[in-house]
C-alpha cells in the first residue's frame, strides 16, 4: 500500500492540539452525496461502507494503532473483518487509494464507491 509518512494523521499522540491542550477535530474531507444525476448515482451493489467498533456499527478493529484503524488481517479482533475489496491492512490505505496526496485524518465510517474506487463521504452524521 502507500509509503507516505502518515504518522501525524494516524498516531493520536502526534496530532496537533490547541494552546489549551484540547483537540479540535478537523472537518471531514469527503462530503459527497449519493443522488440521481449526481457524481455518485444510486446503483445496486455500487457502494461499500467501512466502519469501526468505535462507531455504532462495526467492521474494523477498535484498536487504533500507529497506522490507524486496522482490518482483521492485521489485528484479528473478534468479529472484525478483512477488507473485502482491496485487502487493505488499514483504513488509511483506502484514503491513499482515493487520493495519494491525502493529508487529513483517517476516520471511519467511510462510504466507498466501488465503481470509481474512491471515497464518497466520511462524515458519520451524513452517512448514519
Amino acid at each position: 500500500m502507500s509509503t507516505n509518512d502518515h504518522t501525524k494523521q494516524s498516531d493520536i499522540s502526534k496530532m496537533k492540539t490547541e494552546a489549551d491542550g484540547s483537540f479540535k477535530r478537523a472537518d471531514a474531507s469527503f462530503r459527497n452525496t449519493i443522488e440521481k444525476d449526481g457524481r455518485f448515482e444510486p446503483e445496486l451493489d455500487r457502494y461499500h461502507l467501512y466502519v469501526s467498533y468505535a462507531c455504532p456499527v462495526s467492521v474494523v478493529s477498535p484498536r487504533m494503532g500507529n497506522d490507524g484503524w486496522p482490518f482483521a488481517n492485521v489485528d484479528p479482533y473478534p468479529a472484525a473483518d478483512a477488507d473485502p475489496l482491496y485487502k487493505a491492512e488499514h483504513v488509511k490505505d483506502l484514503y491513499y487509494k482515493a487520493d495519494p496526496s491525502y493529508g487529513g485524518r483517517f476516520t471511519v465510517p467511510v462510504l466507498w464507491d466501488k465503481k470509481t474506487h474512491t471515497i464518497v463521504n466520511n462524515e458519520s452524521s451524513e452517512i448514519i
